[in-house]
């Protein structure tokens, strides 16, 4: 089985700089962004998807669709592909969110969000049961700090370098299981 995981084209949150973990807030690709997703499916074009998986935010769907336009494939949305909740960090600067991380980057958590190490826990969860699929190709459209951690996952990396590793907008990270 050989799995696609992709960021997300870039947002007009991106733009901003803004943290975004309410999938009812308008957060949209923007032309880039849409580019960008056009151009994984002009990479991928030949490979017939069997399955697209997606978190439940409207980038990620939107980038999945542009990814398999010409492709008849069921799409699936899994909570646990969502961005990290950021609690009371929604709509407001990321670089806040990460300064205010600092003391303790992987336990901390604010009002209402969750912290790395149980974003990771839920990642891991979704991972381990990716094996069960019976698909050849399955497309998965995520987020930046999800892809760290998938990356992490498969690279037996540490929470450190997981966190060190820079996931562009619309990074593939092409995995065989």
């Amino acid at each position: 089985m050989k799995i696609f995981f992709i960021r997300h084209g870039q947002t007009n949150y991106n733009v901003l700089g803004l943290c975004n973990d309410d999938i009812s807030k308008d957060v949209h690709l923007t032309d880039l962004g849409k580019q960008q997703a056009e151009s994984i499916q002009e990479q991928i074009k030949n490979v017939s998807l069997d399955l697209v998986i997606t978190s439940e935010f409207p980038r990620a769907r939107e980038t999945a669709s542009i990814i398999a336009k010409d492709q008849s494939v069921n799409f699936k949305t899994d909570s646990r592909l969502n961005d990290r909740k950021t609690g009371e960090f929604e709509g407001k600067p990321a670089v806040d969110f990460l300064n205010s991380l600092k003391k303790d980057k992987f336990n901390l958590k604010f009002e209402n969000g969750e912290s790395f190490l149980e974003e990771k826990q839920r990642v891991h969860e979704f991972l381990a049961e990716l094996p069960n699929y019976n698909h050849q190709h399955i497309l998965v459209v995520t987020h930046c700090e999800i892809l760290q951690i998938i990356n992490g996952y498969y690279n037996k990396l540490t929470d450190d370098e997981i966190l060190n590793v820079n996931i562009d907008n619309c990074q593939v990270l092409e995995i065989i299981i």
